[in-house]
Protein backbone atom coordinates (compact mmCIF):
# COMPACT_ATOMS: atom_id res chain seq x y z
CA UNK A 1 0.00 0.00 0.00
CA UNK A 2 1.11 3.52 -0.97
CA UNK A 3 2.83 5.36 1.80
CA UNK A 4 0.15 8.62 3.27
CA UNK A 5 -3.07 7.00 1.41
CA UNK A 6 -6.19 6.26 4.24
CA UNK A 7 -8.11 3.20 2.67
CA UNK A 8 -11.61 2.80 3.76
CA UNK A 9 -13.82 -0.18 3.96
CA UNK A 10 -17.67 -1.21 4.49
CA UNK A 11 -20.14 -2.92 4.30
CA UNK A 12 -24.18 -2.46 4.08
CA UNK A 13 -25.19 -1.94 7.57
CA UNK A 14 -28.33 -3.76 8.31
CA UNK A 15 -30.61 -2.00 10.74
CA UNK A 16 -34.65 -3.20 11.72
CA UNK A 17 -37.04 -1.26 13.47
CA UNK A 18 -39.76 -2.88 15.53
CA UNK A 19 -43.34 -0.68 15.23
CA UNK A 20 -46.73 -2.35 17.26
CA UNK A 21 -49.04 -1.93 14.48
CA UNK A 22 -51.83 -4.08 15.95
CA UNK A 23 -52.28 -4.14 19.99
CA UNK A 24 -55.52 -5.21 20.53
CA UNK A 25 -56.97 -6.16 24.58
CA UNK A 26 -59.23 -8.92 22.78
CA UNK A 27 -61.19 -9.47 19.37
CA UNK A 28 -64.80 -10.93 19.43
CA UNK A 29 -65.88 -13.91 17.79
CA UNK A 30 -65.77 -14.08 14.44
CA UNK A 31 -64.95 -10.40 14.66
CA UNK A 32 -62.17 -8.68 12.02
CA UNK A 33 -60.27 -5.39 13.01
CA UNK A 34 -60.61 -2.60 10.91
CA UNK A 35 -58.00 -0.05 9.24
CA UNK A 36 -58.19 2.88 12.13
CA UNK A 37 -56.87 -0.34 14.66
CA UNK A 38 -53.83 -0.34 12.87
CA UNK A 39 -51.08 1.95 12.27
CA UNK A 40 -50.05 2.54 8.73
CA UNK A 41 -45.93 1.53 8.04
CA UNK A 42 -44.53 3.23 5.42
CA UNK A 43 -42.01 1.58 3.62
CA UNK A 44 -40.79 3.71 0.81
CA UNK A 45 -37.64 4.47 2.21
CA UNK A 46 -36.58 1.15 3.82
CA UNK A 47 -37.48 -1.21 0.62
CA UNK A 48 -35.12 -4.21 1.68
CA UNK A 49 -37.07 -6.49 3.68
CA UNK A 50 -40.16 -6.57 6.04
CA UNK A 51 -41.25 -8.87 9.18
CA UNK A 52 -44.86 -9.47 10.90
CA UNK A 53 -44.48 -11.03 14.10
CA UNK A 54 -47.90 -12.39 15.41
CA UNK A 55 -48.70 -12.83 19.19
CA UNK A 56 -51.81 -13.90 20.03
CA UNK A 57 -53.67 -15.76 23.04
CA UNK A 58 -56.33 -18.70 22.87
CA UNK A 59 -57.82 -19.97 26.15
CA UNK A 60 -61.33 -21.42 25.52
CA UNK A 61 -60.87 -20.69 21.39
CA UNK A 62 -61.02 -24.07 19.19
CA UNK A 63 -60.05 -21.93 16.06
CA UNK A 64 -57.22 -19.59 15.75
CA UNK A 65 -57.12 -16.40 13.76
CA UNK A 66 -56.34 -14.99 10.18
CA UNK A 67 -53.79 -12.46 9.36
CA UNK A 68 -55.05 -10.24 6.10
CA UNK A 69 -52.22 -7.69 4.88
CA UNK A 70 -53.54 -4.92 2.67
CA UNK A 71 -51.28 -2.64 1.24
CA UNK A 72 -52.02 1.08 -0.55
CA UNK A 73 -50.12 3.44 -2.79
CA UNK A 74 -51.25 6.77 -0.97
CA UNK A 75 -51.81 5.66 2.83
CA UNK A 76 -54.99 8.02 2.21
CA UNK A 77 -58.15 9.65 0.37
CA UNK A 78 -58.39 12.14 -1.06
CA UNK A 79 -61.32 14.36 -2.80
CA UNK A 80 -64.46 16.82 -2.95
CA UNK A 81 -67.76 16.98 -1.61
CA UNK A 82 -70.06 16.46 -4.78
CA UNK A 83 -73.38 16.78 -2.55
CA UNK A 84 -75.16 20.29 -1.58
CA UNK A 85 -74.21 23.28 0.33
CA UNK A 86 -74.20 23.09 4.47
CA UNK A 87 -74.27 19.10 4.55
CA UNK A 88 -73.25 17.48 7.59
CA UNK A 89 -72.59 14.43 5.87
CA UNK A 90 -69.77 13.91 3.33
CA UNK A 91 -70.93 12.96 0.02
CA UNK A 92 -68.25 12.06 -3.02
CA UNK A 93 -69.51 10.52 -6.11
CA UNK A 94 -66.40 9.69 -7.11
CA UNK A 95 -65.21 7.86 -4.57
CA UNK A 96 -65.37 4.04 -4.01
CA UNK A 97 -64.96 3.24 -0.23
CA UNK A 98 -66.21 -0.48 1.28
CA UNK A 99 -69.01 0.26 3.62
CA UNK A 100 -67.89 1.29 7.36
CA UNK A 101 -64.31 0.45 6.47
CA UNK A 102 -63.63 4.09 7.60
CA UNK A 103 -65.26 3.62 11.16
CA UNK A 104 -62.71 5.21 13.12
CA UNK A 105 -60.60 7.09 11.00
CA UNK A 106 -60.66 11.11 10.90
CA UNK A 107 -61.96 12.69 8.11
CA UNK A 108 -60.62 16.14 7.52
CA UNK A 109 -62.24 19.21 5.69
CA UNK A 110 -59.20 20.72 4.38
CA UNK A 111 -61.97 24.10 2.59
CA UNK A 112 -62.73 25.17 6.25
CA UNK A 113 -60.04 23.16 8.38
CA UNK A 114 -63.06 20.96 10.51
CA UNK A 115 -62.60 17.53 11.15
CA UNK A 116 -64.57 14.68 12.72
CA UNK A 117 -63.82 10.84 13.56
CA UNK A 118 -65.83 8.76 10.88
CA UNK A 119 -69.16 6.80 12.55
CA UNK A 120 -70.17 5.15 9.47
CA UNK A 121 -69.64 5.07 5.88
CA UNK A 122 -71.12 3.86 2.55
CA UNK A 123 -69.90 3.29 -1.11
CA UNK A 124 -69.77 7.37 -1.92
CA UNK A 125 -70.92 8.91 1.82
CA UNK A 126 -68.91 9.34 4.90
CA UNK A 127 -70.74 10.39 8.17
CA UNK A 128 -68.50 12.43 10.70
CA UNK A 129 -69.53 15.58 13.23
CA UNK A 130 -67.50 17.77 12.24
CA UNK A 131 -66.02 20.50 14.93
CA UNK A 132 -62.92 23.25 14.95
CA UNK A 133 -63.79 24.86 11.67
CA UNK A 134 -65.17 27.57 10.34
CA UNK A 135 -68.55 25.96 9.30
CA UNK A 136 -67.97 22.28 10.43
CA UNK A 137 -70.00 21.06 7.29
CA UNK A 138 -69.51 19.77 3.84
CA UNK A 139 -69.99 22.68 1.03
CA UNK A 140 -69.90 21.81 -2.72
CA UNK A 141 -66.21 21.31 -3.71
CA UNK A 142 -65.16 21.36 -0.48
CA UNK A 143 -61.64 19.42 -0.41
CA UNK A 144 -61.46 16.33 2.02
CA UNK A 145 -58.42 14.18 3.14
CA UNK A 146 -58.88 10.58 5.34
CA UNK A 147 -55.34 9.27 6.41
CA UNK A 148 -55.23 5.98 7.06
CA UNK A 149 -57.77 4.88 4.08
CA UNK A 150 -56.76 4.05 0.25
CA UNK A 151 -56.28 0.55 1.02
CA UNK A 152 -56.67 -2.04 -1.18
CA UNK A 153 -60.19 -4.49 -0.69
CA UNK A 154 -58.13 -7.92 -1.05
CA UNK A 155 -55.06 -9.10 0.74
CA UNK A 156 -51.77 -8.74 -0.84
CA UNK A 157 -50.62 -12.01 1.44
CA UNK A 158 -53.31 -13.59 3.92
CA UNK A 159 -51.80 -16.58 6.20
CA UNK A 160 -53.22 -18.52 9.39
CA UNK A 161 -50.60 -18.75 12.43
CA UNK A 162 -50.27 -21.79 14.47
CA UNK A 163 -53.09 -22.50 16.46
CA UNK A 164 -52.90 -24.35 20.05
CA UNK A 165 -56.30 -24.34 22.68
CA UNK A 166 -55.44 -22.82 25.75
CA UNK A 167 -52.10 -21.60 24.88
CA UNK A 168 -50.57 -18.51 23.53
CA UNK A 169 -48.57 -17.78 20.18
CA UNK A 170 -45.84 -16.28 18.83
CA UNK A 171 -45.30 -16.95 14.52
CA UNK A 172 -42.88 -14.64 12.42
CA UNK A 173 -43.36 -14.11 8.20
CA UNK A 174 -40.54 -12.43 6.94
CA UNK A 175 -40.89 -10.70 3.03
CA UNK A 176 -38.40 -9.64 0.64
CA UNK A 177 -40.49 -7.40 -1.68
CA UNK A 178 -42.33 -4.66 0.25
CA UNK A 179 -45.28 -2.25 -0.86
CA UNK A 180 -45.63 1.55 -0.46
CA UNK A 181 -47.62 1.74 2.71
CA UNK A 182 -48.91 -1.40 4.89
CA UNK A 183 -51.88 -1.89 7.12
CA UNK A 184 -52.88 -5.53 8.86
CA UNK A 185 -56.57 -7.13 9.74
CA UNK A 186 -56.73 -9.61 12.21
CA UNK A 187 -59.80 -12.02 12.05
CA UNK A 188 -60.97 -14.32 14.28
CA UNK A 189 -62.37 -17.26 13.08
CA UNK A 190 -64.03 -18.86 16.01
CA UNK A 191 -67.04 -18.34 15.79
CA UNK A 192 -67.82 -18.57 19.79
CA UNK A 193 -64.92 -17.38 21.36
CA UNK A 194 -62.95 -14.31 21.41
CA UNK A 195 -59.07 -14.10 21.46
CA UNK A 196 -57.09 -12.12 23.59
CA UNK A 197 -53.59 -10.26 23.55
CA UNK A 198 -53.59 -10.13 20.20
CA UNK A 199 -50.39 -8.55 19.01
CA UNK A 200 -49.04 -7.61 14.70
CA UNK A 201 -45.03 -6.27 15.20
CA UNK A 202 -43.78 -5.27 12.01
CA UNK A 203 -40.18 -4.52 11.65
CA UNK A 204 -38.48 -3.30 9.13
CA UNK A 205 -35.03 -2.85 7.63
CA UNK A 206 -32.50 -2.67 5.08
Amino acid sequence: PSVGKAYAFSRPLHIKWPTDAVNEASIAASAITTLADCKGINLTKVPSSLTLTVEATYAAATQGIKIHVRTSLTDRALGTHTGADGAAALTDAEAHFVADELVGLTVKNLTDGSSGAITANTATGVTAILVGGTDNDWDGDDAYIIEGAGYDTEDWDSFTPAFGADSSIRQTKHYDVDPVFLKVLVENLDPAEVVTDVKIIMAVGT
